[in-house]
């Protein structure tokens, strides 16, 4: 991640260092982790880095919430999209149980955990399909968010 994350600080040398990590931060590919491990390499203060990393990733929430339900069932009657949305939904299937048996916490847990395949877009697409409230599986992104960056920042004074 180290190297891909360094390429696109590269391509954005020109922002101001809070939208690189925003951009890098809303990426599906690099999410919190990327953005942070960007603003290690931009020496940017942690708390900083933490409010342009969230906000960054936060970008794509309300989106997900509002048409993810709908863009789901488009795609998934066009036969290129099938397969991609049923690998979207089997990996929303496995986690499903965690996000029943634990609820706000389940979800909380699954952004924060800084694993392959978790994180912010897929948190918030099993929020949306799960039965907390807008509000709540909202407010259980964000305080996911939040601890993923923590995390990240953790990780990162170590280096």
């Amino acid at each position: 991640m180290k190297d891909a994350v360094l390429h696109f600080l590269e391509m954005l040398r020109a922002l101001p260092d809070g939208a690189a990590l925003m951009i890098i931060s809303v990426l599906p590919m690099f999410g919190i982790r990327g953005g942070m491990t960007a603003s290690y390499f931009l020496h940017t203060p942690i708390p900083q880095a933490m409010f342009y990393c969230v906000a960054g990733n936060f970008i794509p929430v309300p989106f997900i919430f509002a048409f993810g339900r709908v863009v789901k069932d488009i795609f998934k009657k066009k036969h290129i999209f099938e397969k991609t949305i049923q690998k979207l939904e089997q990996k929303a299937g496995q986690n499903d149980e965690m996000i029943k048996k634990y609820g706000f916490l389940g979800i909380v847990l699954f952004i924060a955990l800084p694993l392959p395949g978790t994180g912010a877009y897929m948190g918030t697409f099993i929020a949306s399909l799960s039965r907390l409230g807008t509000a709540s599986a909202i407010a259980a992104v964000i305080c996911g968010m939040l601890l993923s960056s923590a995390i990240m920042a953790l990780l990162i004074s170590f280096f």
